[in-house]
């Protein structure tokens, strides 16, 4: 049994951040992981948190039902997607956009919990720059709250210092999660 399952929360804010605090602690921060808010009796509550085992992208399609109101997830920190973690993803929005929910994103960058809705924020209103000379048009919502450290650093500590000049991002340097 999951206990975060059980929290009911008086707001889909209080619930979706402290189950992205509780992401924070618990899921691989080389893959995302995330889950959904449900309207419930008394309040909202979170569902379970899951994983694709990808560094880019949790399919939240199986927790998804009528009384869903919010969904919410991890960006990972890499030296592949640094500059955009702490943005919504033009899926991310688009989804919320259509299911019409709200999105909350756990950056593992700067540890910011952030809000993006879709009746409330424009989808496309920051201008990320990538080296590559491609300009694209993001959302990074609104800051509602913070993760302090969790896994990521234990994961750091359990390799030892890492030259990101050189590395892949994934432990080892490999160029992929594992085996």
């Amino acid at each position: 049994m999951n206990p975060l399952a059980l929290a009911v929360f008086a707001t889909i804010d209080e619930s979706a951040i402290d189950a992205l605090k509780h992401a924070a602690e618990t899921c691989d921060p080389h893959y995302e992981c995330g889950g959904v808010v449900r309207k419930v009796d008394g309040g909202f509550v979170a569902s379970r948190l899951i994983t694709s085992y990808r560094p880019f992208g949790v399919d939240l399609a199986q927790l998804y039902d009528r009384d869903v109101v919010a969904d919410f997830h991890t960006h990972i920190c890499s030296i592949h997607n640094k500059p955009f973690a702490d943005f919504f993803s033009t899926s991310d929005a688009l989804a919320n956009q259509g299911l019409r929910t709200v999105g909350y994103m756990l950056s593992l960058c700067d540890r910011n919990i952030r809000r993006y809705d879709p009746s409330q924020d424009d989808r496309d209103d920051e201008e990320v720059d990538f080296r590559s000379g491609r300009v694209l048009y993001l959302t990074c919502g609104h800051i509602v709250g913070w993760a302090p450290p969790g896994r990521e650093e234990k994961f750091a500590d359990a390799l030892g210092p890492r030259d990101d000049s050189r590395s892949s991002g994934w432990p080892g340097g490999s160029g992929s999660p594992g085996p």
